[in-house]
């Protein structure tokens, strides 16, 4: 048996409203006690449904993807299957025990609706949650995927064509325009479809060229320009075509265009100037997604690019978005432009500047073991002022890794350091002076005695 809901044995439903429907056919074919009976097992399989999915939930351990991914499948589809589970095992039951179809008949077409219902919510479970769409996108498939479940309810029903005769009759015009209420909810529905199709079709577009770029195939800021090219082509496509198929006049469009134009110059003139900023950024690979920079006094890396603003975290974890323009109206630090070797500097004061060879052979070999040290270019120790009863020594190195952190580097050093002196008998300058307090008690009490 074919599953069409819509089809009963020869009888072919043709759906102009209730009385020609599936459901009032079945109530006047079958016994009031068979056509209820078969009704309130349909209800209960369904209501089982949702009342088994929470009692699934809560015994779910998610760990990991493929866990979460079976978790959002029962929440998605858990009603639907269970649903179809009862509804099969009725059928089955009956079928044994000597009915046939006709007999059967509301179980049997419920059955194929919820089958179609599973379908579609498995195609919105796969499209919301194994591709990853953003929330926009996200919430686009969800209204798509409930429409087309509401679509399939109503033709059970015989109320799907009715409504549309009605949205046909609608038809009004705005100067020479003429706009129907057919045309209306094509657009709506295309629209939402296309837009969700092209967003979906970026998305992946953009994570196969981000995978192509972290494999070296092409560079990091060539795959977000293609990225970007690539999305605002297909949305402005798209959106011309579901404006055109709606039975907007070319020409008509073809002026509002033009305002729209005029309207974006004058209120989305700063989103314009962003965009065509971090294009620029891009084109100039002036910095990339992972340089560390510092703009606009703010210095961190770089972990986002987007069509709007460049995302720069801190060494405390602060993410700041900064606008495109900012960084080409401004002066941009980048310190990992043209390789990852980064200079880390901090100073040290000693007591005697007679110390100073001895001290800047342990700080060298200090810098020699430490592992995140670059041997070239080497590291050096230079005076960087001299003071009564101290030398501040400024030692400075390299290092590749900055993604680690180097304040935790330069403790572990200064730790190191400040032990190798200890070892040698290298004073730092607190340990080369007496502290005051422990001074005057001395001196006030030699006086008492002279006197």
């Amino acid at each position: 048996m074919a599953m069409n809901f819509m089809k009963i044995d020869q009888v072919v439903m043709s759906g102009d409203g209730f009385f020609q429907s599936m459901a009032y056919h079945a109530y006047q074919s079958l016994p009031l006690g068979s056509f209820s009976l078969q009704c309130l097992l349909c209800v209960l399989s369904i209501a089982t449904g949702y009342a088994v999915r929470p009692w699934v939930l809560v015994r779910l351990t998610v760990r990991g993807p493929w866990s979460v991914y079976g978790y959002h499948a029962v929440q998605v589809m858990g009603p639907a299957v269970v649903a179809v589970w009862c509804l099969s095992s009725l059928f089955g039951a009956a079928w044994l025990y000597g009915l046939n179809a006709h007999e059967l008949m509301v179980l049997w077409k419920v059955l194929s609706l919820t089958l179609w219902v599973l379908v579609i919510r498995s195609a919105g479970w796969f499209f919301r949650y194994v591709l990853h769409p953003h929330e926009v996108l996200r919430i686009f498939l969800h209204l798509i995927e409930w429409a087309a479940v509401v679509v399939a309810v109503l033709t059970f029903f015989g109320l799907f064509q009715p409504l549309i005769s009605h949205i046909q009759a609608i038809e009004f015009s705005i100067g020479e325009q003429v706009f129907k209420g057919a045309n209306i909810v094509t657009g709506v529905l295309m629209g939402v479809v296309a837009l969700t199709v092209a967003g979906q079709i970026a998305d992946v577009v953009d994570r196969l060229l981000q995978r192509y770029a972290r494999q070296e195939t092409i560079q990091g800021n060539d795959a977000l320009i293609l990225t970007r090219l690539f999305s605002m082509g297909i949305f402005v496509f798209t959106l011309v075509g579901v404006l055109v198929s709606s039975g907007i006049d070319l020409t008509t469009l073809a002026a509002f265009a033009g305002a729209m134009g005029i309207g974006l110059g004058f209120g989305l003139q700063e989103f314009v100037v962003n965009y065509v900023s971090g294009l620029y950024v891009l084109l100039e690979r002036a910095l990339k997604v992972g340089d560390y920079v510092t703009i606009d006094k703010i210095t961190g890396r770089v972990v986002q690019m987007s069509s709007r603003a460049l995302v720069v975290r801190d060494a405390v974890g602060t993410e700041s978005l900064i606008p495109n323009s900012s960084v080409i109206k401004g002066v941009l630090q980048n310190h990992t432009l043209s390789n990852d070797d980064f200079r880390v500097s901090f100073l040290l004061k000693i007591a005697d500047v007679a110390d100073y060879p001895r001290a800047r052979e342990l700080i060298l070999q200090s810098l020699k073991n430490a592992p995140r040290v670059l041997p070239d270019p080497a590291g050096d120790v230079l005076i960087a002022s001299v003071a009564a009863g101290e030398v501040t020594l400024e030692t400075s190195f390299w290092i590749n890794d900055l993604h680690n952190g180097h304040k935790g580097l330069i403790s572990d050093l200064m730790f190191d350091i400040c032990m190798r002196f200890r070892s040698e008998g290298v004073l730092l300058a607190s340990e080369g002076v007496e502290p005051l307090a422990a001074t005057k008690p001395h001196t006030s009490k030699t006086a008492a005695v002279l006197s």
